[in-house]
């Protein structure tokens, strides 16, 4: 026993000596992978020691009673115990404050405060196995303790934020409107503060994104500003929350409380509107997108949220919790209220048992999105039995009308969203009669102005949106969208699809603008035999044509027998070797550390390609690549095509110099095509140069570019 003491007393010392050594040279490692999964078992293992430490109080306080003098080996494998627990925890905490999530003056104090803390305990050990008087070991341990308390408010403070303890003791706030408030303070920070402030605080910034300050969320973080403004489609923080649920990229993640779709609706607004913080919701125009979508948000509600009394008590934890699912989110609708809202997200992965699940939080359920889920007239029956829903969001889903008689059970019903639906004037009769019904939003359906006019008249107090705006002014259709991912088959048939009916939707193929006239008219789905750069248009009367859509469908060509790497890629982005070029996996130009990636920097990338001469290639050679400009990944200087029948004698076939961008621009997976000369041959090279030089517009100007390519297709 004495002996296993020595060795974890030993063991102890060294950790000490360690974690003094990495503080001296912190700014100088770089982390393995490995350590950093250590680091963040540091939330884990952190309260092993604490515990320790109470025991090890209570022991000094209470000496007498628990028999201390007689049980002096358990008392010092406590103290050894409660010291490893606590080197190990400050060791762990280390490795994760060098990850960078963790900034600021709490991260600084916390870390100091831990490995203080560490020191301490080890100390206590010492004063113990040396028998000093009981005194220095009270005041060791009552100067351990405080440390301890020290090192646990800063780490709450990481975790929770500058004022969680004392909030509840914080006077009451001025109440928000949309007349004294800017959009952002209104509508935009309070969804944020939801879903995105845990990541991105002044204290723990992910991606080095600080979003509760506003100097410091407009500066961006580490890959730069998190929108264009006047941008969405163009916006990193949009394309994150469009991202497949499944992606390291998506935003939330996985596991973290999703956006609803009005939410995504009112950031994209903002965005669009040129993501003011200052000006006022009642400064924009009333038919403006982004009030009409931050009135989606609140008016639709009831009013003063904070002050509605409800009858029914709050529904449990428990079911709470086994309500929600990746695809469901369920939470009460304002703190402490047991008013419960849930919001339905991913089309594929609706399941009507999710919805039928909600019968667990019936009486408190007071708002259901449903926008686009594949729900049907059938299903509105379940629908039916929230008997206490004062909002209903159908929109974009499959119902056709004769369901909705099943809603005549909902007396508290508000408002209920039917847009884009195959509804019809007669299906409204039953939902028009329910008597606190104010709003009805059945925009792109098959109800007409004069139908409008006529459910006004016999129900004037209930507003009917009949357009998208509630007026009848001329707005900018959706993006068309273009069905086709990853790496497709040749003679692929690729489509077109649109959410609302009647548009006319107008494309190109060949990399020339579409727009209402030019271009071709869209009445089927088209076949691709090689990678094609599309362009799209969507246009419809009574509406602006919406803007182009531009996307690279990169096809499968001629397999090439064998592909060997005549230069290794950087150590940093090694791929999966030559496999990389024509396994058909396309790489996300955000991540460029998956496996599809190859990277290269100080010398260009360089493969050979064997044919046999049956499936020779023809036309031409494209080489995609991925431009992150934050990243210093940059479309490749030149490209230049070898080709011969013998591979120690090729000749230049032909060489490609490539335009470089003259200012930041957006992240996105390109391609280079480079024609043949018309003659087959056995070998083929590629070689891709790397800009030797960032351009002096870039903050990092005169390093070395880098240059990713993923695969290389042949035809």
């Amino acid at each position: 026993m004495e002996r296993s003491f020595r060795i974890v007393s030993n063991v102890i010392f060294c950790i000490q000596v360690l974690m003094i050594f990495l503080l001296l040279v912190e700014e100088r490692i770089a982390l393995p992978a490995w350590l950093q999964v250590a680091g963040r078992m540091h939330p884990l293992i952190l309260h092993l020691p604490i515990g320790m430490l109470i025991l090890v109080a209570a022991l000094t306080l209470f000496g007498k009673q628990f028999d201390v003098a007689h049980n002096q080996p358990v008392v010092r494998f406590i103290l050894l115990f409660a010291s490893l627990s606590a080197s190990v925890t400050a060791l762990f905490g280390f490795f994760l404050s060098l990850q960078g999530d963790y900034t600021g003056n709490a991260m600084t104090l916390h870390k100091y405060a831990g490995v203080a803390l560490s020191w301490l305990c080890y100390g206590l050990v010492l004063v113990y196995q040396l028998q000093f008087k009981r005194a220095l070991l009270m005041a060791a341990g009552g100067l351990s303790f405080a440390l301890l308390i020290a090192a646990g408010h800063t780490g709450a403070v990481l975790t929770h934020g500058e004022n969680f303890l004392l909030e509840p003791l914080k006077g009451p706030e001025v109440k928000l409107t949309a007349e004294n408030a800017s959009a952002y303070d209104y509508a935009i920070k309070p969804i944020l503060e939801a879903k995105c402030f845990s990541c991105h605080n002044e204290t723990k910034a992910k991606g080095k994104l600080v979003m509760t300050d506003r100097n410091r969320f407009m500066a961006g973080g580490e890959n730069g500003s998190p929108w264009v403004a006047g941008k969405p489609d163009e916006s990193r923080m949009i394309k994150a929350l469009h991202l497949p649920l499944e992606s390291d990229e998506h935003m939330p993640p996985d596991g973290k409380a999703q956006l609803t779709p009005t939410e995504i609706a009112a950031l994209m607004a903002w965005v669009r509107a040129g993501a003011d913080f200052d000006k006022k919701v009642a400064d924009f125009p009333k038919h403006d997108s982004l009030r009409i979508v931050v009135a989606s948000l609140f008016a639709s509600m009831p009013a003063q949220p904070t002050e509605r009394v409800y009858a029914f008590t709050s529904a449990s934890e428990a079911n709470i919790g086994k309500v929600n699912t990746p695809f469901v989110t369920v939470a009460p609708v304002y703190q402490g209220s047991p008013a419960l809202q849930a919001d339905f997200y991913v089309r594929k992965g609706f399941d009507i048992k999710s919805l039928n699940a909600l019968t667990a939080v019936t009486d408190q359920l007071v708002s259901l999105s449903l926008s686009k889920m594949p729900v049907a007239d059938k299903d509105l029956s379940v629908v039916s039995k929230f008997v206490n829903l004062e909002l209903l969001n159908l929109n974009f889903t499959d119902v056709k009308g004769p369901g909705l008689a099943s809603l005549v059970t909902l007396k508290h019903l508000q408002s209920l969203s039917l847009a884009s639906t195959a509804i019809s004037a007669r299906d409204l009769d039953a939902v028009l009669k329910l008597p606190e019904l104010r709003h009805l939003f059945v925009w792109n359906t098959n109800i007409n102005a004069a139908q409008r006019d006529s459910i006004v008249k016999k129900y004037p107090a209930v507003t009917v949106a009949l357009t998208q705006f509630s007026d009848d002014r001329t707005m900018r259709l959706n993006r068309p969208a273009v069905d086709g991912e990853g790496v497709l088959a040749s003679g692929s048939e690729i489509a077109f699809r649109h959410p609302m009916n009647g548009v006319t939707i107008r494309y190109t193929t060949d990399g020339s603008k579409a727009d209402s006239v030019t271009g071709q008219l869209y009445d089927r789905p088209i076949t691709i035999d090689k990678t094609t750069l599309i362009k799209a248009v969507a246009c419809k009367n009574g509406w602006y044509c919406s803007d182009p859509v531009e996307q690279i469908l990169f096809v499968r060509g001629k397999n090439a027998s064998e592909v060997t790497l005549l230069k290794q890629p950087d150590p940093l982005y090694p791929g999966e070797g030559a496999a990389s070029l024509s396994d058909g996996r396309k790489g996300i130009a955000d991540v460029l550390k998956e496996p599809s990636w190859l990277g290269y920097q100080k010398q260009p990338f360089e493969a050979l390609f064997r044919f046999d001469k049956a499936n020779a290639p023809r036309s031409e050679v494209v080489v995609s690549y991925g431009q992150s400009i934050y990243s210093h990944c940059f479309p490749p200087q030149s490209v230049e095509l070898w080709g011969g029948n013998d591979a120690n004698a090729l000749h230049l076939i032909r060489k490609v110099e490539v335009q470089q961008p003259s200012n930041y621009v957006p992240v996105k997976v390109d391609r280079i095509a480079v024609p043949l000369d018309g003659n087959e041959f056995s070998y083929y090279k590629v070689v891709a140069t790397p800009i030797p030089k960032l351009p002096t517009w870039f903050s990092k100007k005169g390093e070395k570019g880098w240059v990713f390519v993923d695969e290389v297709f042949f035809y």
